[in-house]
């Protein structure tokens, strides 16, 4: 009995041996069945992008795998022209085109791409692309093209307009030029010989001439009101704007307030109901008219109810932010 226990156990033994070996042995089997291609992926030159993808579902799958990777290997490359640039730059509008460029990287749309090799192992479908540089790059430059081509016309007619009208077309500029500037990094990172720096200079004083405009511009407060808590108020928050104000004629902005007030008494409180009209206007010609309508309270007198109205009223126009009241916007 020991005997036959002793052969048993042997037995087992081997057998566990035996497929321990084979299990062993499939492992190796199947790394060694992956396309060298695909292990060792082309390293991006100066002719051609390359991105490997792999993926269970299908070739199409594997496919799209191979762009995303192409697409990550040009953000690698953007986010080393993105470091070397902050390091030189030191201007705040620059800052903001690094958030959103991995997003302008992932829409380009590899129209040229090419399928370089496939294979199809172990029920896995692996695939290399590869992207011509030169017509991928002429491809986003068109488009880029257009954009500067849109931002530079409007950027010169803004000076046939008043300071206030052209502070409005700046601002309004500043989404597309953070794309333009975006873009430009991208074809950076397509070709090198690409000098993205020239473009970026130039959207960047686009957008610091209106800091330069306000410095300049010079805004004149009316107020219909005896008491000039809605003038001072509204003048505090210009102040914090950059905004030059000044009472005398010379001016480029008018900025009237037309304030209706209404007063009552309830339970022991002066209440002031005040209704203001703030329009603004430049050469003559009106930019914009906007209604607030505020509420104060004091336990003493109308005219503190008056005066806590007018901080009311200034926390409405900061809650608006001043560009929607200014540029009705």
């Amino acid at each position: 009995m020991k005997f036959l226990h002793f052969k048993s156990s042997v037995f087992v033994t081997l057998i566990i041996i035996f497929f321990s070996g084979c299990v062993g042995s499939i492992i190796p089997q199947k790394n060694l069945s992956l396309p060298s291609w695909y292990l060792n992926a082309p390293v991006n030159n100066s002719m051609f992008i390359y991105g490997e993808g792999a993926s269970t579902k299908s070739l199409s799958d594997a496919k799209t795998n191979g762009l995303n990777t192409m697409a990550s290997k040009l953000v690698v490359s953007i986010d080393s022209t993105i470091y070397s640039s902050t390091k030189t730059s030191v201007n705040s509008y620059s800052k903001d085109v690094t958030k959103n460029i991995k997003v302008e990287v992932e829409k380009i749309k590899f129209t040229n791409a090419h399928l370089e090799k496939s294979a199809h192992v172990d029920n896995m479908f692996y695939v290399l692309m590869k992207v011509n540089r030169v017509e991928l790059f002429n491809n986003k430059k068109r488009e880029f093209d257009i954009l500067d081509s849109h931002i530079q016309k409007k950027y010169k007619k803004s000076f046939s307009y008043s300071k206030l009208e052209q502070i409005n077309i700046l601002q309004n500029l500043y989404d597309k030029i953070k794309k333009a500037k975006q873009q430009a990094i991208v074809l950076n990172a397509i070709n090198n010989d690409f000098n993205y720096t020239k473009y970026i200079n130039q959207y960047d004083s686009y957008v610091n001439k209106i800091d330069t405009i306000k410095e300049n511009l010079v805004i004149k407060i009316k107020s219909n009101n005896r008491k000039k808590y809605f003038a001072d108020a509204f003048i505090n928050i210009l102040n914090q704007k950059q905004y030059r104000v000044s009472y005398n004629k010379n001016s480029d902005i008018t900025i009237s307030l037309r304030n209706k007030v209404r007063y009552s008494i309830a339970r022991g409180w002066n209440i002031a109901k005040v209704t203001t009209t703030i329009s603004i206007s430049s050469n003559n010609k009106t930019i914009s008219n906007t209604i607030i309508n505020s509420i104060g309270r004091s336990s003493t007198s109308k005219e503190s109810a008056l005066e806590n109205a007018s901080q009311d009223f200034g926390e409405q126009i900061e809650e608006k932010t001043l560009n929607k009241v200014i540029f009705n916007k």
